[in-house]
């Protein structure tokens, strides 16, 4: 607002002039009110005491005076600026409102306490630190609503035990019928109407789920980093995989971000539960290869990593806005490897706008997304539903 003020139609040193009269003339006040204290107690008259008061009083007055005078000023030449105040206040307010975004935007996506918000050290830290790179901006555009999200999934996602009560069915099975149902036995006008509600198995009973066990694979993510997807695209690629690394540190699972390219171009880092630290993720985050597109690199890298790092019942998701064409050959090595290590491809085609791309991911993903035909927010709610 500082730099705003002087645009009001005056000067800024009117408005600080202002604020230090205020002061002064609180300050008076308070000084007069002492002395009519003092004045009140003293049991004898006092002559230089009642002069001090009325000094007192009089520089109230004056102040009050020089308040009233410069406020009109101030008023006055807003009144004759008046568009331009509006202008100004509507500019302070947008800039006020993006700088509360981002820092909502920033918080949420990398704080390990993403709902406290409030000002400390370590948000301080870690906003000083995020703001230096665009791409860690950018990817907290993304990244923190991708958290509610697998926040809002972990709720969802109920671990029902053996029994346990979760909705309501028809039937006739009377361990399990309402309260409102069997009160019908307590009337023998209504145990007629009992009777028939179960032999036609329409009592209303709880239904009961029994617990459902998913597969806990490690997590890879392959993420197209050509220069296509440079932008957006790579933002929102980011923000997928950094999801999947949260997803796979709840649960203690290992997860590895292999970043792709051209032909032989890639890096991987891996993720350990327990075992890295923030700098990692955003050395991950804004590493980005910049050049063309190639399938099979990723995927054999996959695989090295089923091989030979542990990744057991993997979990691959492979991000790409491309077409790349495998060859049949290792196509038919690539299935025999999958069933060999049980690991599975989900693909992520970034094809909104190139609605007539080749589909070249149904050859090897099992499951397949594309942002043609599914908001990007829905297909990270996939994704996080099929892994908590």
């Amino acid at each position: 607002m500082d730099d705003l003020l002087s645009d009001l139609g005056g000067d800024k040193n009117a408005l600080n002039t202002l604020e230090k009269l205020e002061n002064a003339e609180e300050q008076a006040q308070q000084d007069l009110a002492a002395l009519l204290e003092r004045m009140q107690r003293c049991k004898e008259r006092d002559a230089q005491l009642e002069q001090s008061v009325v000094d007192a009083a009089n520089r109230v007055d004056s102040k009050r005076r020089q308040v009233e005078a410069v406020g009109k000023m101030i008023d006055t030449s807003a009144a004759q600026n008046k568009e331009d105040v509006t202008a100004i206040v509507a500019q302070a307010v947008s800039a006020a409102t993006e700088k509360a975004e981002e820092v909502r935007n920033i918080i949420g996506a990398w704080s390990n306490e993403p709902d406290k918000l409030e000002k400390n050290e370590a948000n301080t830290d870690l906003l000083n630190l995020v703001r230096q790179s665009q791409v860690l901006k950018d990817i907290s555009k993304y990244l923190g609503r991708f958290r509610e999200i697998f926040a809002q999934g972990k709720r969802n996602a109920y671990a029902y035990g053996r029994g346990e009560k979760y909705s309501l069915e028809l039937g006739n099975n009377i361990s399990r019928a309402l309260t409102s149902e069997l009160a019908m036995l307590a009337s023998p006008k209504t145990v007629p109407l009992f009777l028939q509600k179960y032999q036609r198995r329409q009592i209303k009973q709880y239904q009961r789920r029994e617990p459902i066990y998913k597969g806990m694979g490690d997590i890879i993510c392959c993420l197209d980093e050509s220069i296509s997807t440079q932008g957006d695209p790579a933002a929102w690629g980011k923000a997928v995989a950094l999801t999947l690394l949260e997803i796979a540190a709840d649960s203690g699972r290992s997860f590895a971000l292999v970043h792709f390219a051209g032909s032989g171009d890639f890096r991987t880092d891996v993720f350990r539960p327990g075992n890295y630290t923030m700098q990692d993720k955003l050395s991950a985050a804004e590493t980005f290869l910049n050049g063309g597109t190639d399938f099979q690199t990723p995927m054999e890298e996959a695989l090295r990593l089923v091989k030979e790092e542990g990744f057991e019942n993997a979990d691959v998701v492979f991000v790409t806005d491309g077409e790349c064409a495998l060859s049949q050959g290792y196509l038919e090595q690539l299935h025999q490897e999958q069933t060999a290590h049980l690991f599975t491809v989900t693909g992520v085609l970034l094809d909104k706008g190139s609605l007539n791309m080749d589909f070249s991911l149904k050859k090897f993903c099992q499951s397949i997304y594309r942002t043609s035909q599914l908001l990007g927010d829905d297909i990270v709610r996939e994704l996080v539903s099929k892994r908590v």
